[in-house]
Order: structure tokens, then C-alpha cells, then sequence
């Protein structure tokens, strides 16, 4: 039976939940408080640069296959996914960079020179995490509570999955080196979390890195939200922006408050940060949740292209143990930042004027929780340690090559899009928070209100984020 369902926030989950109810008949509405779709996952564009503000890859391209799939579309007819030649490098202290390839053979041969032995290394580690990988995809499209950890058919998931060892732990099975360590766990930071605090079984990003490859939709990361809003459209979806909700309550019907109205619906799915929701439209009091760190971006266009580094680069701090402390734990500006350049203009010159580059820096702070110190404070020390860094890579003087410079601080994850503490990649994934343990799709308190996004199952980043929106789309439509 059709039923009138309001999404609030245009975010990618809420985006692919509309495209996935519109398609089933239901009667689609998105109210979002920005002038355009996309949440984190949007674009700044400046004198012909145009600036992915949000995710800058694609992994486990299977997931985004599916939402089209599901829509009965082709995702060919909305998306150009380009894999790169290079994953990225990673630029360690010691002036080492390791180069990872899309043909595992040459990367293979990258580890033999830092560790001899890693090859055999490497092997086993994708087998141990293609496992895990198998165990885990089937869950990502299923809504959990903790009294399903009572179900005796998951029990055997515990052994095959590793949830009492760290990521860390599991990558130090089979590398020796230190540097190898940090090269297969370093996404636990693109999830905003140390790899001694995430689970083992998050090395399944790592195994999508090396296995599945990473790919660059052409055109740009925000063509990613504009490709599930254009597919929701064709389905009769309707977008209303500059609409920011206020309140959701409910007395029979849903009635979500706006600026200048209220509207009613039968059910709701809230694609808003789940923190922000919870306390902010819901008025319920927060657990008490740990959270994500925070980040510091520089967006710029430069002059000139600028020879020498990948789409993606990743330079490690000369101490990782202090600076994965200092953002997750002391709550402090780190003194010698790890932070990643991304360059897309090696892969999609569309994005810039001819003969120019763009490179967008992001470095991890804590949130604002754990630190009452704001960013700006410390901003150009770490902006000068990281330009000197890039400077002595490059051999080039970054300040003088920009044309165009945007920043965004901690503070505007609060500001632009509501994330509760400045805490860029939502709650934290550790394992009290990650699971059955992570805030589930379905709210146990209003019959009818769901949620989709990365502060909920299953997780988040782009792909897992897409795996909620049918999470929650399969519930809506299983209902009477």
C-alpha cells in the first residue's frame, strides 16, 4: 500500500531512500536545509574550479551498482566510474613513499622493498579479509538491535569476524613492519577513528582498496548525490531545499515543523545527523556517545599544474602513536599532523580550468567534544607545517601557485550541516558503537520513523551509507 513518506536531509542516504521509495509508489517528499542536495557530499565552485567538499573516492563500487539496480536503472546512464591506475602514495617521515597500484603485482613489489617478505604477507592478509568480507556483506543490508546478539544463528559471525581484535592487531599478523602496518589501516582514519580503537573487521575497506579497486566518478564526486536525486526526480519524488525541519512529533500522523509550515506524513525517514536529530528534532536525551574526530579542509586552485603527486596522497606524521593520541584522546591540534592531498585533476581535468590543478588537504583534529580550543587558533602553524611538507616534496612554493582558496573549519560541520560536535564522520566506530551496538534504522519509540546515515547500521562512508537507505526502504515497504 502506497504511503506518504517525508525524508529530512538530502544527503546521500536520503537521496538513495527516496530514489528506492519513489520507484516502489510511495509518495516521496525531502525537505533539506540547504539550497542543494548532497549533505557533506557537495561542491564549492569558484572561477571554473569546481571542489568536491565532502567524500573524494569510490570504494566498494557493488553497493553503488545497487541502488540503480534496485530502481531497475543502469548506473552507466548516470555515473562514468573511471578506476585509477594508482590507489595513492603514501609519503612517510623518513621521505620513503609507498605507491600503491591497481595491479597488485606492482604494489607487491613496492612492499618487498620496505619488508622483505610482505608479498606473502599481503597474500594472506587479503584471503583473512576477504573472508571477513564475505561474512560481513550480507549484514550491511540488515537492521539489528542488541537482542539480536541473543540469536544463536550469529554466534558463529564472532569467530570468522574478529570484533575483540583491533585493526591494528590484524594487520600486525602479517606485516612486521611499522610502516606496513599503518599503510593497511590507515582508513580507519577516513572513518574518523584510530586503528587501535576500530574493530579488525573494518579491514574489509582495506580489502576493497587493494581487491575492488578505487574509482573517480568523471565529472566529479558530487556527481554521486546529483545522480540519486536526478533518479529519485524520474520517479516522482519531490525535493523542497531551503527547508529546514525543526521539530517531529507525532500524534496519529507525523507533524514536522518548518519555517513556514507544518507538514504531516505517514512515515518519516530522517537522513540528518542521528546525534543532532535524537536531541535537536526528536527533544530526547543524547547517551552518552563517542564520536568521530573532526577535520581541517583547504580546498585550492592553483595556477598551474603541479607534477609529482597522485589523485590521492597521504602524508604520516613523524610520530602516528602521539598524533592519533592527540586527536582521539588529549583533544589536542596536532603538533605534527598526518594529512592527505587530493588531487583529482590528475584524473579529471573537467574540474579546473585548462592548465590548472586542484588540491583539496584534509587534516584530522579532534572534535569538539574532547577539545575546547577552536581550530583557527592553531591554523596556521598547521597550514605552514603542512605547505613546508608539500613544498620540499614538490619543490615549489604552494602560496604562490594559489588563484583560489577556500578552508572550512571544525566548526562548520556544526554550522552548515547540524553534526553534533563538529564530528565530521558521525559517531565513532568503535566496537561498543558498531553492529548490533550502532544506533538501528528503525526508532523503537515512534512506529514509522526511520533513519538513514552514517551515524547509524551500518556504518559510515558513501557505500555503507547507500547499504542504510535500502535498510530502511525494505522496512517501509515489508510494512502493512
Amino acid at each position: 500500500m502506497p504511503k506518504d513518506v517525508v525524508i529530512v536531509g538530502a544527503g546521500v542516504g536520503g537521496l538513495a531512500a527516496a530514489a528506492r521509495l519513489a520507484k516502489s509508489k510511495h509518495r516521496v517528499r525531502v525537505f533539506e536545509k540547504l539550497g542543494r542536495c548532497g549533505g557533506r557530499n557537495h561542491i564549492v565552485e569558484d572561477k571554473g574550479f569546481k571542489f568536491d567538499t565532502g567524500p573524494s573516492f569510490v570504494l566498494m563500487p557493488d553497493f553503488f551498482k545497487e541502488v540503480f539496480d534496485y530502481c531497475g536503472r543502469d548506473i552507466n546512464d548516470y555515473l562514468d566510474l573511471k578506476c585509477l591506475d594508482i590507489n595513492y602514495k603514501i609519503y612517510y617521515p623518513d621521505r620513503d613513499c609507498l605507491t600503491v597500484h591497481k595491479d597488485s603485482g606492482r604494489t607487491k613489489l613496492e612492499l618487498e622493498r620496505i619488508e622483505k617478505g610482505a608479498s606473502e604477507g599481503f597474500d594472506k592478509f587479503i584471503k583473512e579479509t576477504a573472508g571477513i568480507y564475505r561474512l560481513v556483506k550480507p549484514l550491511l543490508y540488515k537492521c539489528f538491535t542488541a537482542r539480536d546478539m541473543l540469536n544463536p544463528s550469529y554466534w558463529p559471525l564472532l569467530g570468522g569476524i574478529k570484533p575483540f581484535d583491533s585493526y591494528w592487531q590484524l594487520a600486525k599478523r602479517f606485516f612486521k613492519s611499522e610502516k606496513l602496518c599503518y599503510a593497511f589501516t590507515f582508513e580507519a582514519m577516513f572513518m574518523g577513528v584510530s586503528p587501535f580503537a576500530a574493530p579488525a573487521f573494518y579491514s574489509i575497506i582495506t580489502y576493497a582498496d587493494h581487491v575492488q579497486k578505487i574509482f573517480h566518478p568523471m565529472g566529479g564526486m558530487y556527481q554521486i548525490p546529483m545522480a540519486l536525486e536526478r533518479m529519485a526526480k524520474e520517479f516522482g519524488a519531490e525535493f523542497h531545499y531551503n527547508s529546514e525541519v525543526g521539530r517531529i512529533s507525532k500524534n496519529g500522523k507525523f507533524k514536522l515543523s518548518l519555517p513556514d509550515k507544518e507538514v504531516e506524513a505517514d512515515n518519516v525517514v530522517v537522513n540528518a545527523d542521528y546525534a543532532y536529530a535524537k536531541e535537536s528534532l526528536l527533544g530526547r536525551k543524547l547517551p552518552d556517545y563517542k564520536y568521530s574526530c573532526s577535520v581541517y579542509l583547504i580546498y585550492l586552485g592553483l595556477k598551474v599544474k603541479v607534477e609529482g603527486l597522485a589523485h590521492h596522497n597521504l602524508f604520516f606524521s613523524g610520530d602516528l602513536v602521539k598524533n592519533l593520541n592527540q586527536i582521539f584522546t588529549d583533544g589536542k591540534s596536532p603538533d605534527d599532523p598526518s594529512f592527505y592531498v587530493h588531487v583529482p585533476t590528475v584524473t579529471d581535468p573537467s574540474l579546473a580550468p585548462a592548465g590548472k590543478d586542484i588540491f583539496y588537504i584534509l587534516v584530522p583534529v579532534p572534535n569538539s567534544k574532547i577539545s575546547m580550543r577552536a581550530m583557527e587558533a592553531d591554523e596556521l602553524r598547521i597550514k605552514n607545517i603542512v605547505y613546508g611538507k608539500v613544498n620540499k616534496l614538490l619543490g615549489i612554493n604552494l602560496e604562490e601557485l594559489i588563484e583560489v582558496e577556500h578552508r572550512f573549519y571544525p566548526r562548520d560541520f556544526s554550522g552548515r550541516y547540524n553534526i553534533k560536535y563538529d564530528a565530521t564522520f558521525g559517531l565513532a566506530h568503535n566496537l561498543t558503537q558498531s553492529a548490533f551496538f550502532r544506533p538501528a534504522n528503525i526508532d523503537s519509540k515512534m512506529d514509522g520513523l526511520y533513519f538513514a546515515g552514517a551515524s547509524t547500521q551500518p556504518g559510515g562512508g558513501l557505500p555503507v551509507v547507500i547499504a542504510s537507505s535500502r535498510i530502511v526502504a525494505d522496512l517501509i515497504n515489508s510494512k502493512e
